[in-house]
């Protein structure tokens, strides 16, 4: 097939960052075309990503899914606790207790609470979503093989899973979303910098876990069991029900799963020989830890799991890759429409690689934990020292696994203060903690949550151009000179007032621009007297210097 009329927006998978990039775009007004070598979307009960985090959630919030994920069908009253012991009847050690959602409430710096979704029920959600919104085409059976590109578009090579035809197609702007294998990736030559962490098995097993479980501690979400050599198997709910993987960690090299007895460790950490279990299907992954050296390439970018994999230990991964995706869509919009600036290039990976070094190293810390042998040597024993070891024990693994788990600084806290279309004005940032987040609205911090009414947050005014807020009593009238600069150079802009002195105080400034993504640019007391220098640097044209 010959070359056709180029697309504005090539997305090359069509997982779940690919599907959330595509919707945000569309309600962009911007068209995109999204190539996935399945055959249709993936529903099936597999392995894969449930966390979605407070940012996702909002993210969620402003992509008009939020309420499809929150009655997605996984159950509302299972509770989000991990359960530690040597196996389900045998000693107990510990337990990490986390409400339910029905019963979570949500933390007073987010619109949102942090929800399990698994990935077969996310995935349809956002697809429906998708094609309700009717400005993306999807085609399903196309593998990507390679691309080119010049300075005026990228050429994709594909060909059809069908019948084996030669595709090309032409983009203005592709997005490389096809996994950590990415044929994008590897075809533009970046190196995928890190480490590997080890091999883990993972059986999708269809199970009762609670006729087998004699702690009488009630319904978890993860049982994990804890030997001396560390932690050496968990189960881990899919479904909410009695679908469960059952992964075996510490293997240090591939196995063939064909000789595979997976039936030992199963009865072992069930505890009982005659347990009834029936298996659905076995994989080997790699665990590891790698970041793409450069997060584009020309006019191609990278994003989700073809940008950085990472320990599953803490749930960040897809977090990691829609947070990606929420980056990426208002920089395409900016330079399909010509609004956009050479540098908005360079803040995407200058705003987003940091991040998921910052987040895979977390899920490798949290990994290692896992494999620590101390206070471990007695786990398997009776008497009064070896239950002293394992009360010590269970409390250092529930404080282990809250900080993987009610993570609120990692969800919430990343920022962009070293990006060029970021204007830094000189304050310190808070802390990076992995649990605590402190809301502020530095510049390349994202702009804090304040419910103004119910069921209105602070966070729902942001999503679709720059907002400008003007806040507290004595804010300053005078900004049309911003207006005026802004439609000058075709850059969307939104004005808004918020008397309210709790936000004012909040946000500690009475000017604050706010980008398409939610993240601030820039904040003050009065607009500074070069107004088209502002606009030129946040929206990547240049990056002067405001202070002559």
């Amino acid at each position: 097939m010959g070359s056709i009329t180029p697309l504005d927006v090539l997305i090359v998978g069509g997982g779940p960052v690919g599907l959330a990039l595509a919707l945000d775009l569309g309600r962009r007004g911007v068209r995109s075309t999204i190539i996935e070598q399945r055959s249709e979307i993936d529903t099936e009960m597999r392995a894969k990503a449930s966390v979605l985090d407070e940012r996702t959630m909002e993210y969620c919030r402003l992509l008009g899914v939020v309420d499809a994920v929150a009655n997605s069908g996984y159950p509302n009253d299972l509770p989000g606790d991990t359960a530690f012991s040597t196996s389900l009847n045998d000693k107990y050690i510990g337990r990490l207790k986390m409400p339910a959602a029905k019963d979570r409430p949500v933390p007073p710096e987010s619109s949102e609470m942090m929800r399990r979704c698994p990935q077969f029920l996310f995935d349809p959600i956002l697809s429906r979503a998708v094609v309700a919104q009717g400005m993306t085409d999807i085609r399903y059976g196309v593998e990507c093989v390679g691309c080119e590109q010049d300075d005026d578009g990228v050429t994709v090579f594909a060909k059809s899973l069908k019948d084996g035809a030669s595709q090309q197609i032409r983009a203005r702007y592709a997005v490389a979303c096809d996994g950590a294998a990415s044929v994008i990736r590897k075809t533009l030559g970046i190196a995928f910098v890190g480490q590997n962490l080890g091999y883990s098995t993972s059986v999708i097993v269809k199970v009762d876990l609670e006729r087998y479980n004699t702690f009488g501690d009630g319904k978890a979400e993860r049982y994990v069991f804890i030997a001396p050599e560390g932690a050496w198997g968990n189960f881990t709910t899919i479904d909410g029900k009695n679908l469960w993987r059952f992964t075996v960690v510490g293997v240090t090299e591939k196995i063939d799963l064909a000789t595979l007895d997976i039936d030992t460790p199963l009865r072992k950490a069930l505890g009982r020989d005659d347990a009834e279990y029936e298996v659905i299907s076995m994989s080997q992954w790699r665990r590891s830890q790698f970041v793409a050296e450069r997060y584009s390439e020309g006019r191609v970018f990278l994003a989700g799991d073809s940008a950085h994999v990472m320990s599953p230990t803490g749930g960040h991964g897809l977090n990691t890759g829609l947070g990606d995706a929420r980056d990426l869509s208002w920089i395409l919009q900016a330079l399909v429409e010509g609004w956009g600036g050479p540098h908005l290039i360079e803040a995407y990976n200058t705003e987003r690689r940091p991040v998921a070094v910052r987040n895979s190293s977390t899920s490798s810390r949290n990994f290692q934990i896992w494999k620590d042998r101390q206070g471990r040597d007695k786990v398997l024993e009776s008497g009064p020292e070896a239950d002293e070891q394992r009360r010590v024990l269970g409390e250092k693994l529930a404080a282990v696994v809250a900080q993987e788990f009610q993570a609120l600084g990692i969800a919430l806290g990343y920022n962009y203060g070293d990006s060029p279309i970021v204007v830094t004005d000189g304050s310190a940032a808070p802390p990076d903690d992995a649990e605590i987040y402190i809301q502020t609205a530095r510049p390349g911090h994202r702009a804090p949550h304040y419910w103004l009414e119910a069921g209105k947050s602070t966070i729902d005014l942001f999503g679709k151009g720059f907002v400008l807020l003007s806040l507290g009593t004595d804010a300053p009238d005078n900004t049309q000179s911003l207006v005026s600069a802004a439609h000058e150079a075709g850059l969307p802009l939104e004005c808004v007032t918020i008397k309210n002195a709790e936000v004012a105080h909040l946000y500690q400034s009475r000017l604050v621009l706010v980008r398409p993504d939610g993240m601030v640019a820039w904040r003050g007391d009065s607009l500074p007297e070069n107004v088209h220098a502002l606009l030129d640097q946040v929206q990547g044209v240049s990056v002067p210097n405001l202070a002559e």
